[in-house]
């Protein structure tokens, strides 16, 4: 690979990733408040968790369930188009990931706003779904279920997608460079959200919510609640 294209490639990817669309819709929508200092409520305990990211998720907080989800569809084409764009002019080359995974970064670590920015998982997925469309949407339906099923943990049926794609790209092309770029991916998600997940995982071990609670507690949570309902199906609580 040129080392020149790959510096452009990077530099682009980052300064893309580090325009944060939810703090844009936010000053647009609702100017009067502030995106960083964005409280969960705990029905358990009547406290609250202020998320540490800013991004969808914290936009739905103030904006509702609709609006995050459009950030949430827009930070996923953030991460999409600029991987797409290079691949379509290197179609033989990997330049395409590195401007994929330099847009997450931008996104968690944004230059713009002191390097505080959103979990990254919307612009990640854009990028694998450049990468391998298909491999994207199975991974993320089964991480889906197997969080709803078998482990009845919120944290997987959100994060669980970029893991298992690793495991679909691993044995669909056996390429270290796709393998690599996923588990860089999935590394940076995890570094982005530890401090929000921590506070779940801390508050689920002892035993002041469970999976119903953390669902209702971010919005993502919430539309998988309500596809559940439309299906016929219970969460742990409600059973």
């Amino acid at each position: 690979m040129d080392i020149y294209l790959v510096l452009i490639c990077v530099v682009l990817g980052y300064l893309i990733g580090s325009f944060s669309i939810a703090r844009l819709i936010t000053h647009i929508a609702a100017p009067e408040k502030e995106l960083g200092k964005v409280e969960v409520p705990d029905r358990n305990t009547g406290g609250t968790i202020q998320l540490k990211t800013v991004g969808a998720t914290t936009a739905s907080m103030i904006l509702g369930p609709k609006i995050g989800g459009l950030i949430g569809i827009l930070d996923i084409l953030k991460g999409a188009i600029p991987a797409l764009v290079v691949r379509l002019f290197f179609p033989d080359q990997l330049y395409f990931l590195l401007t994929g995974i330099a847009v997450v970064i931008g996104h968690v670590w944004p230059i713009y706003y002191r390097f505080r920015g959103g979990g990254g998982l919307s612009p990640a997925l854009g990028t694998l779904l450049v990468l391998d469309p298909l491999g994207t949407l199975v991974s993320v339906i089964l991480a889906f279920l197997i969080g709803l099923f078998l482990l009845k943990e919120i944290s997987f049926m959100v994060m669980g997608g970029p893991i298992l794609f690793i495991f679909w790209i691993a044995i669909r092309t056996g390429n270290w460079f796709y393998i690599v770029s996923s588990i860089v991916l999935n590394i940076i998600l995890f570094v982005a959200v530890i401090p929000d997940v921590a506070v779940h995982l801390r508050a689920r071990k002892a035993g002041k919510t469970d999976l119903t609670t953390s669902m209702d507690s971010i919005p993502m949570g919430q539309m998988m609640k309500k596809m559940m309902k439309k299906m016929g199906m219970k969460t742990d609580k409600e059973e």
